[in-house]
């Protein structure tokens, strides 16, 4: 808890035809100023740089329905998944489910954790979830990964920071699952980036 702020200096008055004003001395206009000075020094250090930094910066969640969109990779259809109001779904009878989303987030802000949801009821199957970027003029460049996570319902943070970079890059979701049983169904209810 702060304490409560109280004054350091007073300023004594100085008195016509009796006090001479002068620089230097105990009494003397560069003394009063460093007193002033050294007053708003410890008013910013103990009182409101404390408490802006209790404020600070608000945490923000964006909450993500998957709308999935399929792909292929080196001109062959990968399987996609099956496309619910509110959830995507591995199809019944094949092993992987691939799709990608785009996503927006305010320019400049830090990313600290993914968070999925859904269930996997296969024993065998990797599900992925990726918050992928591109150079916005530079496909060659290749995909840059700044977030994943393979758990659901415990947030992931970046391995390291991750500061959005809307002038530069392109960035979107990447939703997968691999080695899955073809019997056991796989399913993701929502993506959840947390940043500030």
């Amino acid at each position: 808890m702060t304490e409560r702020y109280v004054p350091q200096f007073s300023h004594k008055d100085w008195i016509d035809n009796q006090d001479r004003v002068q620089a230097g001395g105990e009494n003397g206009l560069n003394s009063r100023f460093h007193q002033l000075e050294a007053e708003f020094l410890g008013l910013a250090e103990n009182q409101i740089n404390p408490m802006l930094d209790v404020l600070g910066t608000p945490t923000r969640h964006l909450t993500l329905v998957p709308a999935l969109h399929s792909y292929a990779k080196d001109g062959i259809a990968v399987p996609g998944w099956e496309q619910a109001v509110d959830m995507v779904a591995k199809p019944a009878n094949v092993a992987e489910a691939h799709g990608f989303m785009n996503v927006v987030l305010p320019d400049g802000v830090q990313v600290l954790s993914l968070l999925v949801t859904g269930s996997n009821q296969s024993s065998t199957g990797t599900l992925t979830v990726s918050l992928d970027g591109r150079e916005i003029g530079n496909n060659d460049a290749g995909t840059k990964r700044f977030v994943s996570s393979t758990k659901l319902g415990i947030p992931t943070p970046p391995a390291e920071e991750v500061r959005i970079e809307n002038e530069s890059i392109r960035y979107y979701l990447t939703v997968e699952v691999v080695g899955a049983e073809p019997a056991k169904p796989v399913k993701v209810f929502c993506v959840q980036l947390v940043y500030q």
